[in-house]
C-alpha cells in the first residue's frame, strides 16, 4: 500500500468509527403514558414540553404518546417539568410542577408514566410495567 492509499483508508477507518460512536445516544427517547387518579378530565398534559394525550376521570394507562427525552443514566438531579389542563367546559390556568424522576435503570426504560392526584401532586416513573403490575408503587389510591 503506497502513503496515500493508507492515509486514505485511515481517514476512512476514522470516519467509520466516528460514525459508529454516534450510533449509541446518551438520551433514550420514550412514550408517555397518563394515569389519571382525579375525579377530573384531564384535557391535555405535557412533560418538557412534550404532549401527552387527554385522560379520562379516574382513567389512563392504555394510551401511548411519543415521546419524550430522558438520559439513559439516571442521575439523582433529574427533574422533569409537567404541565396539564383539566377539562376544556371549565378552564382554568394550567397546572404546572417539577417532579423528580426516581432512580431507574437503563433496564427500566420503556415509558414514563404520570400519575396525576387529586391534590395536585404529580408523581413520575420510567417502567416497563403498567398500573396494573403486581407490586407497582404508585397504585391507585385505595387500592
Amino acid at each position: 500500500m503506497n502513503m496515500k492509499s493508507r492515509v486514505f483508508f485511515y481517514l476512512q477507518l476514522i470516519f467509520v468509527l466516528l460514525l459508529l460512536s454516534g450510533c449509541r445516544s446518551d438520551s433514550a427517547s420514550i412514550e408517555l403514558c397518563g394515569l389519571n387518579y382525579t375525579s377530573k378530565h384531564i384535557e391535555d398534559f405535557s412533560v418538557n414540553g412534550y404532549s401527552g394525550a387527554s385522560i379520562y376521570a379516574n382513567g389512563g394507562g392504555g394510551s401511548f404518546v411519543c415521546c419524550v427525552l430522558l438520559p439513559r443514566q439516571w442521575n439523582k438531579d433529574l427533574r422533569v417539568t409537567v404541565r396539564w389542563n383539566y377539562d376544556e367546559k371549565n378552564p382554568g390556568a394550567p397546572r404546572e410542577r417539577i417532579v423528580a424522576v426516581p432512580k431507574y435503570s437503563e433496564a427500566d426504560i420503556g415509558f414514563l408514566a404520570v400519575h396525576f392526584y387529586s391534590d395536585d401532586t404529580v408523581k413520575v416513573l420510567v417502567t416497563t410495567k403498567t398500573n396494573q403490575f403486581p407490586g407497582y408503587p404508585y397504585p391507585r389510591p385505595g387500592e
